[in-house]
């Protein structure tokens, strides 16, 4: 007989014992008035622990995180501690394979700007909100999946940067184990679930791992469950040792490099290259085929991610740059 727990109720996934329950949670209506509902699945060990939140597809077309988060749940068995795993938050854009609810298209409505939500506010600040109070009750820790445009995508955010709870996010994202790194300033990212769930003492990651649509392998997907585990592993959640993959180059904070003007653009970095000021970072070509202009970077540091192109409309990002690389101490 399975030992009884603590009731936990998100949506209609409601755990009591030891095991895994799937069920979904309402987070608004539709535009004909059905129910518009996310996926929930609990896992949770014989004794009590850390409660993991991980969500994904807080932008709806990047699928790696929901896959990832899959891998993980088919076969956990926790020895303590409780996992709740929502794999899709923008179900809408999901469905609709593009970053936002094709329903707050007036709205901005990036989900990852909303939170903690507001009850009588858009769409998506209502789905924010819906899912922020079950976060905020449950979540002692807290994995947030995310890529970026390109399948070479491979790095991370943890927040606190600092205080009492800086030390259990930094041990997170070590045990993860993606080399290059941001300690989150509070002030970055405002409205992300990650940094309000900081300001309220719960410490977490944001992963960046594969791009968007399909643009990710099952390579990638297979080593983010892994290092999930070894997070998993290090909260004392899963026996076994936790795997040490090396010390993290921490970043003061990240900047975009964005078109100053349209074209098709051929990027001339990979992520995870170290660039100067003034450094190549592609070029821009005509619908002739012929070289119109070379962009340069404006800041020094490591391409984090690089757009997705080929067109390139003015102002849209060219690469993510990870400022002042250091190792970690």
């Amino acid at each position: 007989m399975k030992k009884s727990l603590k009731k936990m109720e998100i949506g209609t996934a409601v755990s009591v014992a030891p095991g895994r329950v799937d069920g979904m949670l309402q987070v608004g209506s539709l535009p004909d008035g059905s129910p518009m509902e996310i996926p929930v699945i609990i896992v949770r060990g014989a004794e009590d622990g850390p409660v993991v939140w991980m969500h994904g597809c807080v932008h709806g077309n990047e699928y790696c995180g929901a896959f990832s988060i899959h891998a993980l749940t088919r076969e956990l068995t926790l020895q303590r501690g409780t996992v709740v795993a929502l794999p899709v938050l923008n179900i809408t854009g999901f469905q609709r394979q593009q970053r936002m609810s094709p329903f707050d298209g007036y709205n901005g409505g990036d989900l990852n700007r909303c939170f903690p939500g507001k009850p009588g506010g858009t769409l998506t600040e209502q789905m924010a909100f819906h899912i922020y109070q079950h976060l905020r009750e449950h979540a002692t820790h807290f994995v947030d999946v995310h890529t970026a445009f390109t399948a070479d995508t491979r790095w991370a955010l943890y927040a606190p940067p600092s205080g009492d709870k800086a030390e259990v996010a930094h041990g997170m994202a070590r045990a993860f184990g993606f080399e290059n790194t941001l300690p989150t300033p509070l002030d970055t990212l405002g409205g992300s679930a990650l940094i309000e769930a900081a300001k309220e003492g719960i410490p977490g990651l944001i992963i960046e791992a594969g791009g968007i649509g399909s643009a990710f392998s099952p390579e990638t997907v297979a080593d983010c469950a892994e290092r999930f585990r070894n997070v998993l592993r290090h909260l004392d959640m899963l026996p076994g040792e936790t795997i040490e993959y090396g010390g993290l180059t921490l970043f003061s904070n990240f900047a975009w490099v964005n078109a100053t003007r349209g074209g098709l653009f051929r990027p001339a970095v990979k992520c995870g290259n170290r660039i100067a000021k003034g450094d190549l970072v592609g070029r821009y070509y005509d619908v002739f085929g012929d070289l119109v202009e070379e962009a340069k970077s404006p800041f020094s540091g490591i391409v984090l991610a690089i757009g997705g192109g080929p067109v390139m409309p003015n102002g849209e990002i060219l690469v993510h740059v990870g400022l002042d690389p250091q190792p970690a101490r």
